[in-house]
């Protein structure tokens, strides 16, 4: 059963001027293993705005934030594999009260980050 679902879109080039702007919103937004994955190069901004599009569509799917911080959601993306979300605090404490599975979906181009978030349960009476 569907439990929730997010989708974000995100401007590339806002992202670009966000950490122009204040470069230590870095540390306030991503974790240190997601700031090491990252890198640089031509790419490295549309990877900051894809995981921060994900970090969105979690939060819509869930329905807000639960008490964690942004970096308490972490987009891990190992080669040649599917991304995948690993959150703590209060949002973890509510996926698991839900019995909920993340699904994960993201891309980007050269404008635009998005990424999708389903939240999957078989737990129909732990809805509320």
């Amino acid at each position: 059963m569907i439990l929730g679902i997010g989708v974000d879109a995100t401007e590339n080039s806002r992202m670009a001027d966000l950490l122009r702007r204040q470069p230590r919103a870095v540390e306030r937004l991503f974790s240190h293993q997601e700031q090491q994955s990252v890198g640089e190069g031509p790419l490295a901004i549309q990877r900051w705005a894809a995981r921060f599009a994900a970090k969105e569509a979690l939060i819509k799917a869930c329905g807000g934030i639960h008490g964690s911080r942004w970096v308490d959601i972490e987009v891990i993306r190992q080669p040649y594999q599917k991304p995948v979300i690993a959150v703590k605090g209060g949002l973890r404490e509510w996926i698991e009260a839900h019995r909920a599975r993340i699904w994960l979906s993201m891309t980007h181009e050269r404008h635009f980050s998005v990424a999708m978030v389903v939240l999957e349960t078989d737990d129909n009476a732990n809805l509320d």
